[in-house]
């Protein structure tokens, strides 16, 4: 067998990565992309609306819960999730709107803000939106009442105006602790 015929593996995948090396275009920095937005747009009853998606960590299906004695009447109840109990909140019943009935597209947003691990019940999530600086606007978002305390600021995109939720706001409010009757 001649020298020639030999096949080196090591070489030839050195040689592969060099060329893939010398081909790659890769990501965007953060400082380039750092004029979009994205949150997770949802709906409430008629108004549609975003959260800051650094402010969901999970969003889920409406987990079976068990019922907690003597809450107010917005705790649906405890959830055992992965072996975390999570509690859940019907946002609508905390806002002081009716509790509205569970559908296929109701979701539980859950969020976790210095030890406050909840599941936020919502009519439906929508997606991920991003928005462009630009977009920003000082409009109205023509939402609800019960929202207008939770909303940090709107973004345009043609006809529609968005409002941004504020989970954190929400979560720090004396009131969504007192969940004992």
């Amino acid at each position: 067998m001649s020298e020639q015929n030999v096949i080196d593996p090591v070489a030839i995948l050195k040689e592969i990565e060099d060329c893939c090396r010398g081909s790659e275009v890769g990501f965007p920095r953060k400082a380039e992309a750092s004029n979009e937005w994205s949150g997770i747009a949802f709906r409430l009853g008629r108004n549609k609306l975003v959260a800051p998606m650094d402010d969901v960590i999970e969003i889920l299906d409406l987990p079976e819960s068990s019922i907690v004695p003597l809450t107010q009447p917005w705790v649906r109840g405890i959830a055992n999730v992965r072996g975390s109990l999570l509690p859940v909140i019907d946002l609508n019943g905390y806002l002081g709107k009716e509790l509205p009935r569970v559908t296929s597209r109701t979701r539980v947003l859950v969020i976790d803000f210095n030890g406050v691990y909840s599941g936020l019940v919502v009519d439906e999530v929508l997606g991920l939106k991003y928005f462009l600086e630009e977009e920003l606007t000082a409009e109205d978002p023509g939402v609800d009442d019960e929202l207008r305390p939770w909303l940090r600021s709107s973004f345009r995109r043609g006809d529609e105006v968005w409002g941004v939720f504020s989970l954190l706001s929400l979560v720090e409010s004396p009131m969504f602790l007192q969940v004992a009757v």
